[in-house]
C-alpha cells in the first residue's frame, strides 16, 4: 500500500505544467508617495510632552484601599521577667501589617541572654546562672513613637510574647526597635 500511494505521488508531481497559460495581467495604479517636510524632530521633546500630559491628567481612585498590609524591617531589643527568669534578647523584627501607628508582627528569632536556675554540683544547691538562650518571638506589636532625625529611623516600642528555647518555657518581653519605615 505504501509502494501505491508513493508511486501515485511521484507521477503527479511529474505532470508537465503548460507554457501557454498565463495569469491575466492587471494594472495597479500607484499613486507617486510624498514625503512631507517637517524638519529636524526631538523626540526627547515628545517624550517630555507626553510626560508632562500624563503628569497633568487627573488620577482617578476608584476606592480607598482596604488594606493594611505593609511590610516592614525592625532590629531591636527587648527584656522581661517570667516564673523567676530574667531574659533580654536582640532580635530582627518583621512586621507585616500596619493599623495606625501600631505594626503586628510575625514570628522572628532572637538571641539573647537569661538568668536560669542551675544546681551547684558542688554545693548542691539552686543558683542562678547566666546563660546564652535562642528566643522565638511568636507574636509582637510595635507602637511607633516617633522619628529620630538624627538616626533617619522611626522609633517603635515593642510587646510580644516569646518562646525560651533554652528552658521550654514562654514568656512576654518589652523593648524598643528602630525601622526605616
Amino acid at each position: 500500500m505504501r509502494w501505491l500511494l508513493t508511486i501515485a505521488c511521484v507521477l503527479a508531481s511529474l505532470t508537465p505544467a503548460r507554457a501557454e497559460d498565463r495569469l491575466p495581467v492587471r494594472v495597479i495604479d500607484v499613486p507617486f508617495a510624498t514625503v512631507p517636510d517637517h524638519g529636524p524632530w526631538s523626540f526627547d521633546l515628545i517624550d517630555y510632552r507626553a510626560e508632562e500630559r500624563l503628569a497633568a491628567a487627573p488620577r482617578h481612585v476608584d476606592a480607598d484601599p482596604h488594606t493594611f498590609f505593609n511590610v516592614k524591617h525592625h532590629l531591636g531589643a527587648a527584656a522581661g521577667y517570667d516564673n523567676g527568669i530574667l531574659h533580654g534578647s536582640i532580635g530582627y523584627y518583621l512586621t507585616v501589617a500596619e493599623w495606625g501607628r501600631w505594626n503586628f508582627g510575625v514570628p522572628s528569632l532572637e538571641i539573647g541572654v537569661g538568668r536560669y536556675p542551675t544546681i551547684d554540683r558542688l554545693s548542691q544547691r539552686p543558683v542562678k546562672k547566666d546563660s546564652v538562650t535562642l528566643l522565638v518571638s511568636l507574636a509582637s506589636a510595635h507602637y511607633r513613637v516617633g522619628y529620630l532625625r538624627a538616626w533617619g529611623l522611626h522609633g517603635y516600642l515593642n510587646v510580644e510574647q516569646v518562646f525560651d528555647l533554652h528552658e521550654n518555657r514562654a514568656g512576654s518581653q518589652f523593648g524598643f526597635s528602630l525601622s526605616t519605615k
